[in-house]
């Protein structure tokens, strides 16, 4: 409820934001506005001041201004407008005003919502927004598995260099060179320790993986997040927020989150020498990224773990998350659901500290596992499970970041450029769209919008900041496409009206409506189409009902 509440609100400050621009330029033009509504559909409630009544409506996804003189559809075929505006004066309607006013009008509209960005990101920049460490710019921390970065040889800890003989100088600039080689072949230079590499590489598009691009994620280091007590960190001189990027006589270079937390597991009841670097939590933009180092001797205590197994709390309940490195004939998979371990139930928080008191050796495990896609069955299977032994410091690590913040001057001069490095990026996914290098399955609807802008949401006020910079950039660009029934398509016409050099006929017009609604209704069909279809699939109450129904009718006709 609260994901659909905030989605309401952000959707509606744009939409707001959008039709103020068309609504203030129509009024400087001396255009008749009979109706400012948020929302389509049934008045919900309204007031009229002068000529104009300001209304929410009952459906929250878009709005209109609604002028004399300017149809969806010619005027002799909506004979209820035509009455409705019998009384404006002719110079007071919209298609009485010349061509340049009538563009003006129409442009208004997605550009309030490129200008809307700025003031977004100003105060993105000066509340300061979580960054990766600098070091890292163009440092690669982890590869999927089967990607192109793994087809041309490289690893976490190469640091990229230039993408088709461009050099790039931040992760940003690392994946806009990247996708603009899409399914496109070309080379990649990177280096590793003092060696220089160069090798073939095509950037790609899989979902099923998660990449678009090369299959390579940023350097993340790991940073403290929490010290539990009465364990060998406590008693060690970390504290929260050191970042811990060297193991002193086990690694010769810098080391990522992921290989950090490998590593110390590796050694149980064994002392180790970390090299941490110690970050200001809050740093300003046009501040040095200073540091302090620190030599830390920690000490590793035992604990048991399950062999190719980690635990991970979800929904209350525990659930495996499989090795990396686990054999692919392994019978427990990530999202499997414990049911008990010998014999007994525990709560997630429990069942850790639980396995980890465990000795060596052969476990009985009860799990259920939920199997298919979109009709979902749930099985429970008996399993033995073998527990050995890691080393563990009582630590949580987070990937490292710090909070990077603008003073108000310098946030003014910056807020363009974040403004134009979003615009590229959308530009850059359109035109992969465009020439079919990515699908539209790509694209998000409403119902996938309004997800994101909960998880936004729960993630703070900065990442709810940075979606609606996105979304406000999206909602302008995508405006000005030159598509029938968006602002982009009455350009268009505009455009066509000022060649033909007088109005166009009434049945040319319907027509050109017509063929927008389709494209527009089939787009629209299409991404609600995926968003229903991403939910069904991570659904799973909903495909364990889907299942049952199918199972009941296969008990019916067999």
């Amino acid at each position: 409820m609260i994901t659909i509440l905030i989605f309401i609100v952000v959707l509606g400050i744009l939409i707001f934001v959008h039709e103020l621009g068309h609504f203030v330029i129509a009024k400087i033009c001396g255009v008749y506005v009979d109706c400012f509504s948020l929302g389509f559909g049934p008045r919900i409630i309204g007031i009229t001041v002068g000529e104009t009544e300001y209304r929410i409506s009952a459906i929250p996804l878009g709005g209109y201004v609604r002028m004399a003189g300017q149809f969806d559809v010619p005027e002799e075929y909506d004979q209820e407008a035509a009455d409705r505006y019998k009384s404006v004066p002719r110079h007071r309607r919209y298609d009485a005003q010349s061509i340049p006013r009538r563009m003006a009008i129409i442009i208004a509209g997605p550009l309030m919502n490129l200008l809307f960005a700025l003031p977004i990101a100003f105060l993105l920049l000066v509340n300061g927004e979580q960054q990766s460490l600098s070091f890292d710019a163009t440092t690669i921390g982890s590869v999927i598995p089967g990607s192109p970065a793994v087809v041309a040889g490289m690893v976490p800890g190469d640091k990229i260099i230039s993408i088709g003989g461009t050099p790039v100088t931040d992760w940003r600039q690392t994946v806009m060179s990247v996708r603009s080689f899409i399914n496109t072949d070309t080379t990649i230079t990177y280096q590793r320790g003092a060696e220089i590499l160069t090798a073939p590489i095509r950037p790609g598009f899989d979902r099923e993986k998660g990449y678009l691009g090369i299959g390579a994620q940023q350097m993340q280091r790991a940073q403290v997040a929490d010290i539990q007590s009465n364990t060998p960190a406590a008693e060690s001189g970390l504290k929260i927020g050191d970042v811990v990027d060297r193991l002193i006589g086990l690694q010769s270079t810098e080391i990522s989150y992921y290989t950090l937390i490998a590593e110390i597991q590796r050694y149980p009841n064994t002392t180790l020498v970390f090299g941490v670097k110690r970050f200001k939590p809050v740093r300003y933009a046009d501040e040095s990224n200073s540091f302090e180092t620190a030599r830390i001797v920690c000490g590793t205590e035992r604990a048991g773990k399950f062999d190719n197994l980690s635990l991970q709390s979800y929904h209350g309940t525990a659930v495996f998350v499989r090795d990396p490195g686990a054999p692919t004939n392994f019978p427990a998979k990530t999202g499997d659901r414990i049911i008990s371990v010998n014999g007994r139930k525990f709560l997630p928080e429990a069942l850790q500290e639980y396995v980890w008191s465990l000795p060596d050796g052969d476990v009985p495990v009860v799990l259920e596992r939920v199997t298919g896609q979109l009709i979902k069955t749930l099985i429970q299977t008996n399993l033995v499970l073998h527990v050995g032994s890691i080393g563990r410091i009582g630590t949580t690590f987070v990937e490292a970041s710090q909070k990077v913040r603008y003073t108000p001057l310098e946030a003014l001069k910056e807020s363009p450029r974040l403004c134009y490095a979003q615009f590229s990026e959308l530009m850059q996914v359109l035109k992969l769209i465009i020439t079919g290098k990515i699908g539209l399955e790509s694209l998000a609807g409403p119902i996938g919008i309004a997800r994101m802008t909960g998880e936004a949401a729960r993630a703070g006020f900065t990442v709810l900041l940075g979606f609606v910079l996105l979304i406000t950039v999206n909602l302008g660009v995508l405006n000005l496409l030159p598509v029938p029934v968006l602002d982009g398509g009455h350009v268009v016409l505009l455009f066509i009206e000022a060649l033909w050099r007088k109005p166009l006929s009434a049945r040319f017009v319907l027509m050109y409506q017509k063929l927008g609604f389709l494209v527009i209704l089939g787009l629209i069909g299409l991404v609600v189409y995926q968003d229903v279809y991403n939910i069904l699939l991570d659904n799973e109450a909903i495909g364990l009902l889907l299942g049952r129904i199918v199972q009941m009718i296969k008990h019916i006709v067999g």
